[in-house]
This record gives C-alpha cells, structure tokens and sequence, in this order.
C-alpha cells in the first residue's frame, strides 16, 4: 500500500490575490475561536484553498452546491448600512456555467 501524507490546507489571502477560483468540494462550520465556516475549493492542480466565511460570504455561499466550480471575488471594504462608521469585508460569488 502506499501512503499520503494529509496536510493542512492554505488560507486564501483575498487582500494578496482578490480572486480565487475552484470545485467547491466541502464546508466546514463552527471552525475557529469565532465558529466560523470555512469553504474548500479544489484547485486544477488538485490542491485545497480554503475560504474563511463571512456574512456575505456565507449567504451567498448558501447558493452554491457542492461539486459547482465558482469564482469569489473580494470587492473591497464597504460602509456597513446597519453599524455606523464600521466597514464589512463585500465578496462576490460567481458560478462557472460548464
């Protein structure tokens, strides 16, 4: 038998690279100190890029099936209409028609 080693998968860094795209293959809840979701998207070349959730990024993920390949966006820092002077992190989710 031969045997794979399992490592962690990397984070992506929207502020580094503002688009990431991928076969959403799994999600992730209640992960980290604020139980969070955490989205898998399988590269091309068959590696893992997670996706922390966020609100936004949540509801739209909501609207997205396991095995679609998506694209995420990062659009920047918005001012939020709800929490005068905060700003929330906007994204947006782009389903490939294949």
């Amino acid at each position: 038998m031969e045997w794979n080693e399992v490592t962690a998968s990397s984070a992506w860094d929207f502020e580094k690279s503002p688009v990431v795209q991928g076969k959403y293959v799994k999600k992730d809840t209640d992960v980290g100190e604020n139980g969070s979701n955490m989205y898998k998207l399988e590269q091309e070349d068959g590696s893992i890029v997670s996706v922390w959730g966020s609100t936004v990024l949540d509801n739209k993920m909501d609207n997205v099936g396991i095995g679609q390949t998506i694209q995420i966006k990062f659009l920047g820092k918005k001012p939020s209409p709800n929490r005068k002077g905060k700003e929330y992190k906007d994204f947006a989710v782009l389903i490939g028609n294949e």
